[in-house]
């Protein structure tokens, strides 16, 4: 190494010099190389060690500057054995610090976050690993980065004795202190950035010189093989350095090939980040609130093994089984009774649906169970049957797992969150694996679920230990959340409550409220509402049994009116679809870029990004939780998740729904107008390959095959020797043939088609011969009324010869000109599409080309149908219709013989929104219908599609679609979508003037009304807004009765059936008043 031993241990020598006498035998103690857990417990022993003071767990937040450490010491002490205390060093220095600054509250705190953001710009292991022993500048780089940790970690010892102490600037209770703080550090962490940087240019260089050893050591053997064989004694003279080199290099290879095989080979069993999920919950837990289980008869005999090696812990969504299962693993990790033991654990996570499967989560815990250092013969061969394996791969993955828990006679405990989370096909084969892992004598495991063991689970696993979260001493557990939760608001200033007995009150009666509640979750949402309280008098009435919510529903139904009261439910509610139904959690700039891309938009727009994106978790009131370490956005919890999905109660709440189906296609849409930015865009020339070449003698047969006797030239091609192929005597050919007269060759050429043939494929030699011996370029062979078949020019365009076209229209052709299957040229190029067609209309219309020429009406021999307009709409080809439209189309122009599809209407089948945008700008009538006697608009054509797009709806109202006529009110848009299930279009057509009572003839009955269509299907939702909307009901029980049977069960169909009940009633009496009214002018 570049960096001598000495030159590390004066860092370490300036280290120790800021220490005190007792940190310096400390940091003595703890300078031995770290083991594979050392992160997760000494993680975990921080958070144990501040169990006496007060807010939540913040040790996670170190987590990635401490694993990066502990890689480099890893790699350190495997590869440079002569240096041996540089590993020591660097990891007692970072771990002392942070135990030292521990005690120190919220320097402590500010430490972490100054460590946190280090993490950021740590090398990454996967990196450099392999290419770490061959490379001295790589590892001169990253010692220097170690090197300037432990610098840093010296700065934060010796800042707080600085000055005057703890009332220097950097004092925590001074307003300046975070700011301060940032400044003290910025020129370590620039030079942290410096080196981290450097690290990543000798990464790259490291691969080259790689690249360019194996591939010298390639040459070098292929050399010395070659010198072999043609002489065994010019091989033996061989100079000793080239064997000696091309020995050091096959040696230097086949090492880090070994290396990055197995690297390979772990990566392959599992990428899932099985760590994320325990840092978060870490981070949720306040000290001692999850203490209670370690005090239950349960776990106690789980533990020590003298009862069933299976503990199975149930409690109700929300009461804090993550946190729970995240402390029994750091107990499990520190406890020194444990010690020696392998603790492995896995949480499932309800918005990533990678983790819901049976594969993820097994693999993902037997490659806790491998150290890369110590990968087996055996290992290896199992680790390369999973990844070869084709389809199912579980059987492999158990066989592997069964192995690595077999080895040695270590306990393995395995903790998995949220079993029940999984889908009932995937839970059963994790439990079909897990019935066979416990058979292993030395396997222990902890799961959790909501209230009741699954049936499977039960079967699977007849002696397992049960226990409740609603036990006796789960409830004590609580009340010290409770304490610490509301502690922790006072001290953060968020409850700005002075009044001793008021804040015991508070305590006391969350407390007693929560028992049998959704506690964790019920609790800190119910605070945060006390908090948004402004005086004492408002905060007792918040308290008051009464005013408590009593279910998770009312807790996040208030947290919604209170972001409807702070004016936030815009930006909240255009933010819900990107957050509840994207397919994995988004970054804050992420959301805050595509959360107002509008549909159509051209380009990114800065003044449409939200400003201030990193307060989102105060506007959506706590449903919303950021992760600290990745910027990612989640629900605080599974329940929202439901909750946001499902219709609310509340009238006042229903734009918070998030259905989705409908969110799916509406992210669908931005993602796609997202990549079709022009900021993305390049200009890119496109070049046509070459035409095969063609020997002499074959264009001469070409060219004159449909003039002459193909026998005499076929009877000459037999005669050609197999062989070398001999010079084509071109003269010769042609005199040997007898030609006929010019009327003769004219009218052959014409009725044969040989110049449509050369212009359909392309032979623009031949095509040049014809038109320069005068063939006309615009002749075809004509049916009865005189109407060519076809034409050279249509023929080139059908199939995309652009040089044939480009030169047909430069000698004469005409693109106006009309064919049995084409009014005009502009057709054939709409229906080629794509660039060609793109390159065809351009040049046809530049030619002089008119979108609405040959109009004549079609004969009987002809087949004309769609125009150029049409057909591009119906392929969807936006920038033809675009060209044909800026060239004069009629945007409502139809043939008579396709008069049933108008532009729009086809645009409209095809879905693209561009195309129907562009139309309606030109002009196109957004009520005009089809005259087929189906009378159909293009508003019921997009409402009658197999899954209605709102934005296109959108799109024709806004262009004045009319959603009521003289002939129909909606009806017939009202019953398509009803049909497609879009609550939402039915929502908006309603709010257009749609009738919500029908005409009575929307179905096959007379009686037939919107309601009892959404019945029939059993749309439940809709009939909530039918019935929110006024929909009349004359009978609440006949209508009920036309549900399937499967929706007359549960809460929405309990409150459809109020609701139908309701409206009955109303109708009752309007018709009782319209009665009276009646009599009274009668009388």
């Amino acid at each position: 190494m570049i960096m001598p031993k000495a030159e590390f241990l004066n860092v370490q020598d300036s280290f120790r010099t800021v220490l005190t006498p007792e940190q310096l035998a400390e940091f003595n103690s703890i300078q031995s190389v770290p083991d594979t857990d050392a992160v997760l417990i000494f993680t975990a022993e921080l958070d144990l060690r501040r169990r006496s003071q007060k807010g939540k767990s913040i040790a996670s937040r170190l987590f990635p500057v401490l694993q990066a450490v502990h890689n480099f010491t890893a790699v350190i002490d495997t590869f440079i054995s002569s240096n041996p205390t540089i590993a020591a060093l660097v990891w007692g220095s970072v771990k002392l610090t942070m135990q030292i600054m521990l005690n120190a509250a919220s320097y402590y705190e500010a430490f972490a976050e100054l460590f946190m953001n280090l993490g950021t710009i740590c090398p990454r292991f996967e990196q450099y690993q392999a290419l770490f022993p061959n490379s001295e500048r790589l590892q001169t780089a990253l010692c220097n980065f170690n090197a300037s940790i432990i610098r840093c970690c010296q700065h934060v010892i010796d800042m707080p004795k600085s000055g005057s102490g703890w009332t220097s600037p950097l004092n925590p209770l001074n307003a300046s202190f975070w700011q301060s703080f940032q400044q003290a550090f910025e020129s370590n962490l620039q030079e942290l950035r410096d080196y981290s940087k450097n690290v990543k240019e000798e990464i790259r260089l490291a691969q080259a010189q790689s690249e360019y050893r194996n591939r010298e050591l390639q040459r070098i053997e292929q050399d010395q093989a070659e010198k072999s064989r043609l002489s065994l004694g010019r091989f033996m003279s061989r100079t000793r350095d080239d064997f000696d080199t091309m020995r050091q290099s096959q040696v230097l290879r086949n090492q880090q090939l070994e290396r990055e095989k197995n690297q390979k080979l772990l990566d392959s069993l599992s990428s899932h980040d099985y760590l994320k999920p325990l840092k978060q919950a870490r981070q949720k837990r306040y000290p001692q609130s999850a203490d209670w289980i370690f005090d239950t008869g349960e776990f106690k005999r789980w533990a020590e093994g003298t009862a069933a090696r299976f503990l199975w812990c149930s409690g109700k969504m929300g009461s804090g089984k993550t946190i729970l299962a995240a402390s029994v693993i750091d107990y499990l990790l520190t406890k020194p009774s444990q010690a020696g033991s392998r603790v492995t654990f896995f949480f499932s996570r309800f918005d990533e649906l990678e983790s819901l499967t049976a594969e993820t989560t097994l693999r993902a815990i037997a490659k806790q169970l491998i150290y890369p250092r110590d990968i087996s013969d055996y290992i290896k061969q199992a680790l390369e049957k999973v990844q070869n394996a084709n389809g199912e791969v579980l059987s492999q993955v158990s066989e592997l797992f069964i192995h690595l828990l077999s080895k040695g006679s270590r306990t393995t405990w395995i903790i998995l969150d949220g079993l029940d989370e999984f889908p009932r096909d995937e839970r059963r084969k994790l439990i079909d694996v897990l019935g066979s892992i416990l058979l292993v004598p030395e396997v222990k495991m902890f799961a959790t679920g909501r209230d009741q063991a699954d049936s499977i689970l039960a079967r699977a696993n007849p002696g397992l230990e049960r226990l409740s979260m609603n036990c006796p001493l789960g409830k004590s557990g609580m009340e010290e959340l409770v304490n610490q939760a509301v502690q922790n608001c006072l001290d953060a200033e968020e409850l700005l409550v002075s009044d001793k007995e008021l804040i015991a009150e508070i305590k006391n009666t969350l407390t007693q409220n929560a028992n049998g509640m959704h506690v964790v979750l019920w609790v800190a949402l119910v605070l945060r509402d006390i908090c948004t309280q402004p005086n004492n008098e408002m905060v007792r009435k918040a308290i008051a049994v009464g005013n408590l919510p009593r279910s998770l529903t009312d807790v996040f139904n208030r947290a919604l009116e209170r972001i409807i009261s702070t004016g936030g439910e815009r930006v909240t509610q255009a933010l819900l679809p990107w957050i509840v139904a994207a397919k994995q959690p988004l970054t804050l700039p992420q959301l805050q870029e595509c959360c107002f891309i509008s549909i159509l938009q051209k380009h990114s727009m800065k003044d449409r990004y939200i400003n201030g994106i990193q307060r989102l978790d105060a506007w959506f009131q706590g449903l919303v939780e950021i992760d600290h370490e990745t910027k990612t956005v989640h629900l605080v919890h599974a329940s929202v998740q439901q909750f946001f999905q499902t219709v609310p109660d509340k009238p006042n709440l229903a734009k918070f729904h998030v259905q989705a189906k409908e969110a799916d296609l509406h992210l669908g849409e931005i993602c796609v107008t997202y990549l079709n930015f022009n900021d993305f865009k390049t200009t890119l020339s496109r070049r046509r390959p070459p035409l095969p070449p063609m020997a002499p003698d074959e264009i001469c047969a070409q060219a004159l095959s449909c003039e002459w006797s193909w026998a005499k030239l076929l009877i000459l091609s037999r005669g050609i020797p197999s062989g070398r192929r001999r010079a084509a005597d071109i003269d010769g050919v042609v005199a040997s043939y007898a030609r006929a007269s010019d009327a003769t060759v004219q009218e052959t050429i014409i009725n044969d088609h040989p110049f449509i043939l050369a212009a359909r494929e392309g032979l623009l030699g031949i095509v040049q011969m014809l038109v320069k011996g005068g063939v006309d370029i615009n002749a075809g062979m004509p049916d009865s009324h005189g109407v060519p078949f076809n034409l050279p020019l249509m023929a080139s365009i059908e199939t995309g010869q652009i040089g044939i076209m480009e030169y047909l229209l430069q000698n004469g052709a005409n693109p106006n000109s009309r064919t049995t299957s084409y009014r005009n040229a502009l057709e054939p190029a709409a229906e080629l599409g794509g660039f060609e067609g793109i390159q065809a209309c351009q040049m046809l219309i530049n030619a002089g080309a008119k979108p609405e020429s040959g109009e004549q009406e079609p004969t009987a021999q002809s087949t004309l149908g769609y125009n150029a307009l049409q057909r591009a709409c119906r392929r969807g080809e936006f920038e033809i219709t675009r060209l044909l439209l800026d060239a004069g189309a009629d945007a409502n122009g139809t043939p008579k013989a396709a008069k049933a599809d108008f532009p729009l209407q086809l645009s409209i089948r095809s879905e693209n929104i561009p195309i129907i945008d562009i139309l309606i700008s030109h002009g196109a009538d957004v009520n005009v219908q089809t005259s087929d006697g189906d009378a159909i608009t293009p508003l019921l054509k997009a409402c009658s599609l197999e899954s209605p797009r709102l934005v296109i709806v959108q799109l024709l109202i806004r262009a004045g679609a009319k959603v009521r006529d003289s002939k129909d009110k909606g009806d017939r848009l009202l019953q398509e979508a009803i049909r497609s299930g879009n609550c939402n279009l039915v929502r908006l057509l309603i709010r257009e003037g749609a009738n919500v009572d029908g005409d009575g003839t929307l179905g096959s009955e007379r009686d037939a009304t919107p309601l009892t269509l959404a019945a029939h299907n059993g749309l439940l939702e809709i009939m909530h807004i039918l019935l929110f909307a006024g929909a009349r009901v004359v009978d609440a029980n006949t209508l009920a009765a036309k549900l399937p049977a499967t929706c007359r069960d549960g809460k929405h169909y309990e409150e459809v059936l109020r609701k139908l009940k309701s409206a009955e009633e109303k109708n009752k009496e309007r018709l009782l008043l319209s009665d009276r009214r009646g009599w009274s002018r009668n009388s």
